[in-house]
């Protein structure tokens, strides 16, 4: 049960499981750690959208592909793939290099594909034996 006091942010419990000398630590530890949660916020913010997602994995699978590509498999504009793209590299989460005219986008690191590829884009194909 709890107990309010006459700081609005401040609850007392009957029986405390903490003291407030733990609780004042456990709030510095937030404090302390506050551009780390602004980062990390930021960082789930700009995966929260389905299209970066979706070009993520497709980076995840294919390895690098250039915007054109991506444009093409994701049925938008360049520019509108662009964009995406842009906001991905500020992050560090992919990374871009330029093959002469083209620029292709690769993942910054593996762990940021959505998705594991399918078999048939990481595994080499097969043909089906001839009959007897």
């Amino acid at each position: 049960m709890k107990r309010y006091s006459s700081d609005p942010l401040r609850i007392e419990c009957i029986a405390p499981d903490r003291t407030p000398e733990d609780l004042e630590c456990l709030r510095e530890e937030l404090n302390r750690c506050r551009e780390l949660f602004r980062d990390l916020a930021e960082r789930h913010a700009l995966l929260a959208s389905e299209t970066r997602l979706k070009i993520l994995s497709l980076l995840g699978c294919a390895g690098e592909l250039c915007v054109c590509d991506l444009a093409t498999v994701l049925e938008m504009t360049p520019a509108a793939v662009s964009q995406h793209l842009s906001r991905l590299r500020t992050a560090g989460i992919v990374h871009a290099r330029r093959d002469g005219m083209t620029i292709y986008y690769g993942l910054s690191s593996p762990e940021w594909s959505p998705l594991a590829p399918p078999p048939e884009l990481t595994q080499p194909s097969r043909q089906p034996e001839e009959a007897s």
